[in-house]
C-alpha cells in the first residue's frame, strides 16, 4: 500500500505516537539564561538582605518613636530628643538601603556594606549575619549582581524565577507568628 492510496501525507508516520508531533522541541538554553541561572541564588540572597533591612528599619524606628515620643511625655530635654531624633534618621537610612538592594539598584551596595562592617560589633550573633552580608555583598557574584550587564540580563529572563524552598517558606511563618505573638503579649501585658 502506498501512501496516496492510503490518504496519508508523506512525511506523516502512521504508527507514530499522536502526543509526539505535538510534544515541544527542547532547546538548548541561552548564555543570558545561563547567566541569570548562575547567579539566582545570589540574587535572591541580595534580595533577602535587603528584607532584612526593611524589617529592620521598621522595627527600629518604631522602638526609637515610641521612646522618644515617651521621653517627650515626660519632659525630656532637646538633647536627649536630638539623639532619638537622629537614631530615627538611621531607622530611614535603613529602609532607603532595604529598599535599594530589593531593587538590586548599584548605589545601596556601598552603605550595606559599611552598615554590615559596623554590624560586626554585635558579637556572636550580630558578627555571624554581618560576615555573611559582607560576603554576600562584597563577592565577585555580588558585585556581579549589581552590575547594569546582570540589569539586562533580568529583564531578558522575567521568566526566570527563585522558588523559595517550603522549609523556608514554614521557617518564615513559624518567625512571623513568634513576633506577632510577642507584639501581642506586650500590648495585652500592658
Amino acid at each position: 500500500m502506498n501512501d496516496a492510496t492510503s490518504g496519508l501525507a508523506p512525511e506523516t508516520n502512521p504508527f507514530a505516537s499522536p502526543l509526539a508531533e505535538d510534544a515541544p522541541v527542547e532547546v538548548a538554553p541561552s548564555d543570558v539564561e545561563n547567566e541569570r541561572r548562575r547567579l539566582l541564588n545570589h540574587e535572591a540572597s541580595v534580595k533577602s538582605i535587603g528584607s532584612l533591612y526593611l524589617l529592620g528599619s521598621i522595627l527600629y524606628g518604631l522602638g526609637v518613636s515610641s521612646a522618644m515620643f515617651g521621653l517627650m511625655a515626660i519632659g525630656a530635654g532637646p538633647a536627649e530628643i536630638a539623639v532619638y531624633v537622629g537614631m530615627l534618621g538611621l531607622a530611614v537610612l535603613l529602609f532607603f538601603v532595604g529598599r535599594g538592594l530589593r531593587s538590586l539598584s548599584k548605589w545601596a551596595r556601598v552603605p550595606a556594606i559599611v552598615l554590615s562592617v559596623i554590624g560586626l560589633i554585635g558579637f556572636p550573633i550580630g558578627t555571624l549575619i554581618n560576615l555573611y552580608f559582607l560576603y554576600v555583598l562584597g563577592s565577585k557574584k555580588g558585585a556581579d549582581v549589581f552590575s547594569p550587564a546582570y540589569a539586562e540580563v533580568i529583564a531578558a529572563t522575567p521568566h526566570i524565577r527563585y522558588r523559595t524552598s517550603i522549609v523556608v517558606k514554614v521557617l518564615l511563618a513559624i518567625l512571623v507568628i513568634v513576633l506577632v505573638l510577642g507584639f501581642a503579649s506586650l500590648f495585652f501585658a500592658l
